[in-house]
Formats: C-alpha cells, sequence, structure tokens
C-alpha cells in the first residue's frame, strides 16, 4: 500500500512538473517592445531611440504579444532609475493598465520642466508577471 500510494505521488509529481512549462508558456510574451517619440495608427514606433533628449515632448512605447488572450490586463509602469537628486532611485513616475489585445503602446508625456536627466526604465507587466523591461536614459544636448 505504502508504495502503491508513493507511486501515485511520484506520478502526479513528474506529470505537473512537465505541465508547468506549458502553462507557463501558455500565458504568452512580449514579443517586441520598442521606445521612441511617437506611434502611427498600425503601431509603427516613430523615430525610434532609447536616447531621448529632457524637452522631448513625449516618449511613446508600441509592444506586441503573442499567445496571450484576448482581454489579459496588461499594465506599463514608468520608473525613474537614477535622475540624482530630482526623485529617489527607483521611483515609480507613473503607470497605466488596459485589456491586451495583440498591439498597444504607452506614453509619458514631458513634465512642465523637462525630463530629468538619467536612467529610466519601462516595465510591462501581463497580468501580475513581469513580462518585459525596456530601459532608456535622458541625456542633456
Amino acid at each position: 500500500m505504502k508504495k502503491s500510494g508513493l507511486r501515485i505521488t511520484a506520478l502526479w509529481l513528474s506529470l505537473m512538473l512537465s505541465a508547468w512549462p506549458a502553462s507557463a508558456a501558455a500565458e504568452g510574451r512580449i514579443t517586441k517592445a520598442v521606445l521612441g517619440t511617437g506611434r502611427t495608427d498600425k503601431y509603427e514606433i516613430v523615430n525610434p531611440t532609447t536616447e531621448f533628449q529632457p524637452d522631448t515632448a513625449q516618449i511613446v512605447c508600441v509592444w506586441k504579444s503573442e499567445g496571450v488572450k484576448p482581454g489579459t490586463p496588461v499594465r506599463g509602469v514608468w520608473i525613474a532609475e537614477d535622475v540624482g537628486s530630482v526623485a529617489p532611485p527607483n521611483f515609480k513616475i507613473d503607470e497605466a493598465s488596459s485589456a491586451l489585445y495583440v498591439e498597444g503602446s504607452f506614453y509619458l508625456s514631458k513634465p512642465n520642466k523637462g525630463f530629468p536627466v538619467g536612467k529610466y526604465r519601462l516595465e510591462i507587466y501581463l497580468g501580475k508577471e513581469l513580462a518585459k523591461i525596456v530601459a532608456f536614459t535622458v541625456k542633456a544636448k
């Protein structure tokens, strides 16, 4: 009886572990995330770059996904990693969320005094899982 119980437990554990990567892959992924200064109606980035000027009117990220169920929540979190004394390290600037389709965009508008020089990132989440990090910098002219 004990050996039978161990075999069933081992079989169950084996099935669960082998199914786990498949279920994780079924959640989908962000296949592309590109930054620039705008986007077209067809979700193509305008002026692709990862370096921006403080007076940039808007920083835009266009992203595409694969294998994600329609309606899955997607969230973009803009982070100022290191902007000197302007804000503490890893300061959350803004965040936006929506229901996922296949592609979308997030944008960050210029503050009144311009973007502080420094390092930034955009974190893109599918549901509660971090799916992509897009790093960028703001450099003085």
